[in-house]
């Protein structure tokens, strides 16, 4: 059964994308509508060229005969010296001669023959083949004053008067859209330092996120957000309550136990009971390692309430800590090596900035683990590298880790599988908590890459 990948929108993205649909298509509408009135307006201002460039030659005319008629009001010399258009002298009748001035190359003058009757005012037509605009004026004394235009070059003004006029239009929804987008983006800077902040949190802060200086829109989501958060905290509190207090009521009945197997291994036992015995008591030491282990990762994981003084003798720390393993080195004759801390002055109270519980615990998990991993006669190294900042290592020859199961191994209760050894698969988990509370990395690393699968040993590397 395959599931189909669900694709996640951008909410900026889609409000952009729709907020810029609908400008445009408000700016196509408005354009169109525009342009249709600036056309027909810019044609109709060109009609108007023609009647304006007609009176004016009509005037000059009439002045060769009438001085006076270059300044007479308009009325007056349409009174005097314009035919009305009711008139059937003012009709230019068909087959009749009339010289036509045009409003291009130069003002030239087209003699032209008409196969219909012509009456006064704006028309379209064909003069040699090619359309024109024409306006006809007739004289009192019968003179017609025609002047034309050619229709495409009407066309072409009034095509780019309406261009002209719809370009602030698209370049202002241009800007419109621009600045939206601006906007949005800095409108969204709240959603994306939340998410950095979150980003940036520890595995283990579940601290409820702060709704100060967040818009009205997102509080819904963090206040369902924290709701969440808190019922996680309450969650892995009641979780770590029913562990530590599981394991605090196991203890009680496996020292029971572990007194009982000492008194039956005290008694007369024949091979076989004494097999028995032998494995109930691995059993039993089993069982009481996971529990004091189960503890040790549940105080681990407890935020303590008293800050705890962060300054640890590391020598005295690792001394301790080999004095616990030791007996169960030297039965598998495995030689402990500590290198680096030569160069301290013994004399000087020598610390590092690390709980020194924590650095015990850390330590004696990793010796342990090295321990139990190390075949018979091998060699643990403990390197100090640096005090400040803080660097040791911890390095052994045992099968070491494949890199897809690195990560893994701090999972709690995870274990390598075909190793033939024994654990509870809390010792890396503890490692890895403690560090993280006392600000370490824990880092894996093969001690020797070049030697054959299953013997290229782990280096565990702790550093600030």
């Amino acid at each position: 059964m395959s599931c189909t990948p669900v694709k996640n929108y951008g909410f900026v993205k889609r409000l952009i994308l729709w907020a810029g649909s609908a400008a445009l298509i408000v700016t196509i509408i408005s354009a169109i509508s525009l342009f249709i009135v600036s056309y027909h307006e810019a044609y109709d201002k060109q009609d108007d060229l023609l009647q304006e460039v007609s009176g004016v030659l009509a005037r000059t005319d009439v002045s060769n005969r009438h001085p006076g008629a270059l300044w007479m009001d308009d009325d007056d010399f349409e009174d005097w010296f314009i035919l009305d258009r009711r008139s059937p002298d003012s009709i230019a009748k068909a087959g009749s001669t009339i010289m036509v001035r045009t409003l291009h190359e130069g003002g030239q003058t087209i003699r032209a023959v008409f196969d219909k009757d012509l009456h006064e005012g704006t028309q379209t037509l064909t003069i040699s083949g090619k359309e024109y605009r024409l306006n006809l004026m007739t004289l009192s004394d019968g003179k017609h004053i025609a002047v034309a235009q050619k229709t495409k070059e009407i066309e072409k003004i009034a095509r780019q008067t309406a261009i002209a006029a719809i370009l602030p239009l698209l370049g202002l929804s241009f800007v419109i859209v621009v600045i939206l987008a601006v906007v949005l983006w800095y409108s969204m800077q709240p959603i994306r330092q939340l998410t950095d902040s979150i980003n940036k949190r520890e595995p283990d802060d579940i601290r409820p996120i702060d709704p100060s200086n967040l818009p009205k829109e997102l509080l819904p989501l963090v206040q369902a957000f924290n709701g969440v958060l808190k019922r996680i905290s309450e969650l892995r509190e009641s979780e770590s309550r029913f562990v530590a207090d599981a394991a605090h009521e196991l203890r009680s009945p496996l020292a029971a136990l572990s007194l009982q197997a000492e008194r039956l291994e005290k008694s007369a036992l024949n091979a076989e009971s004494q097999k028995q015995m032998n494995d109930l008591r691995q059993s039993i030491n089993r069982a009481t390692r996971l529990v004091s282990q189960l503890l040790s990762l549940k105080r681990a994981q407890q935020p303590s309430k008293l800050q705890p003084e962060k300054s640890a003798q590391i020598s005295r720390v690792l001394a301790n800590v080999i004095e616990q393993i030791w007996s169960e080195a030297e039965k598998k004759q495995i030689a402990i090596e500590a290198l680096g801390f030569d160069e301290l002055d013994p004399d000087a109270n020598i610390t590092v900035d690390i709980c020194e519980d924590d650095l015990f615990t850390i330590l004696r998990n990793l010796l342990e683990n090295a321990v139990k991993y190390c075949p018979e006669g091998s060699k643990i190294e403990i390197r100090l590298q640096s005090l400040s900042p803080f660097k040791l290592s911890v390095s052994d020859n045992g099968p070491g880790i494949a890199k897809e199961e690195r990560e893994r191994v701090f999972d709690p209760f995870y274990r390598v599988l075909g190793t033939g050894v024994t654990g509870t698969g809390l010792g890396m988990a503890i490692v890895k908590t403690l560090a993280e509370k006392n600000k370490l990395r824990v880092l894996l690393n093969e001690t020797d890459p070049h030697a054959e699968e299953g013997h290229k040993g782990l280096t565990v590397m702790l550093q600030k």
